[in-house]
């Protein structure tokens, strides 16, 4: 309800917003057109058809102009955005406005004193002033439409790019949920409560009250994009006692977690499917023990574990590995790492401040 609301008043400053530029595009032509045009035809007797025939006839002008005034406004909108900088923004937009109309107005001088006309003559009879104003406002307009365009098409891409986004965030949650639901952990969870059952109760207990924990988690935290580190570690630690009631030595899982760790953000149920990963293309036995090392950098949260491929191909399509990348990529813009050697496979996942 909060997300709607938000997005409801977000919406609603960009119709605001988009309504002041328009509007005050619309003054500034009108100021540029109507003002100007009155104040030529009253005190110089200029006809704003001539100067402005004067300056579209000369083909080699109007199109720098436009070219020019086009990458202004790209250059302008690459630097400065509106509701961040739209002070900024405007102020350099009117600069590039007023330095390309004296830009076009000193060549269009040059050729009528290439026309013996001389300097004295151009300023006496207001043509420099005249065709500056004409200038000035043939590239308003021009920067103008182009600054809308622009504007327009980068709000449909930001907006492309949510749904894109929120496409695959909710392709993500799905994969989570359907690894989250996998029977064959399940299957394998009541094959070793069956056991303890028979043999200690106690400890068939205690695997309950975990294998409840887990998918406790798993359910809780499935529509989170992140979880701390702290969340994270004690639902691996459930998860790992889970596996160890099943493998018994032949799984060594250990824990070396800095405290200054503990508050940083993940994505839920990282680490889990790395040690997933792990056992499931590895030997697990008491003669081979596969050793799993979770441990912090400076920048990571690493799992490790020793290669001890089994003889059998096991079906994967990288799924879980996947899924992590994708949502890294999509929510924190950042890459995990993998590395491998002859011995070792290890992932890093980036560990992400946290805003509290």
């Amino acid at each position: 309800m909060k997300e709607e609301r938000s997005a409801a008043s977000t919406k609603s400053r960009t119709t605001w917003k988009e309504l002041a530029i328009l509007a005050g595009v619309v003054l500034l032509f009108r100021i540029l057109y109507v003002e100007i045009v009155s104040y030529l035809q009253a005190d110089y007797h200029y006809n704003i058809g001539d100067l402005l025939n004067s300056i579209f006839k000369e083909y080699p002008l109007t199109l720098l102009m436009v070219g020019a005034d086009f990458l202004a406004v790209q250059y302008i909108g690459k630097r400065y955005s509106y509701g961040e900088n739209t002070v900024k923004r405007i102020v350099m937009t009117l600069l590039a406005v007023v330095v390309l109309s004296s830009m076009a107005t000193l060549f269009l001088c040059g050729l009528q004193l290439r026309k013996n006309f001389s300097v004295n003559d151009l300023f006496v009879s207001g043509y420099v002033g005249a065709i500056f104003f004409v200038a000035l406002m043939v590239n308003a307009v021009i920067i103008g439409v182009c600054d809308i365009i622009f504007y327009y098409r980068k709000s449909h891409k930001k907006a492309l790019d949510a749904e894109i986004q929120k496409r695959k965030k909710a392709s993500f949650q799905y994969d989570q949920l359907k690894r989250q639901l996998n029977p064959h952990f399940l299957f394998n969870s009541l094959n070793v409560l069956d056991y303890l059952v028979q043999t200690d109760a106690q400890r068939a207990s205690n695997f309950v009250k975990k294998l409840a924990g887990v998918y406790r988690y798993l359910l809780n935290k499935e529509a989170d994009p992140v979880v701390s580190v702290q969340e994270e570690i004690d639902f691996a630690t459930m998860y790992a006692d889970l596996l160890k009631e099943r493998f018994d030595t032949g799984l060594q899982i250990s824990f070396e977690i800095d405290h200054w760790a503990l508050d940083s953000l993940i994505i839920p149920c990282s680490i889990q499917i790395a040690i997933e990963n792990a056992t499931k293309h590895n030997i697990v036995s008491s003669d081979k023990p596969l050793k799993i090392r979770i441990y912090t950098t400076e920048d990571f949260i690493c799992i490790s574990n020793n290669i001890q491929l089994r003889i059998s191909e096991v079906t994967s399509n990288g799924v879980g590995l996947k899924s992590i990348k994708g949502q890294y990529d999509t929510i924190f813009k950042k890459p995990i790492v993998i590395v491998k050697n002859e011995d070792i496979f290890e992932v890093k996942l980036p560990l992400i401040a946290s805003e509290s």
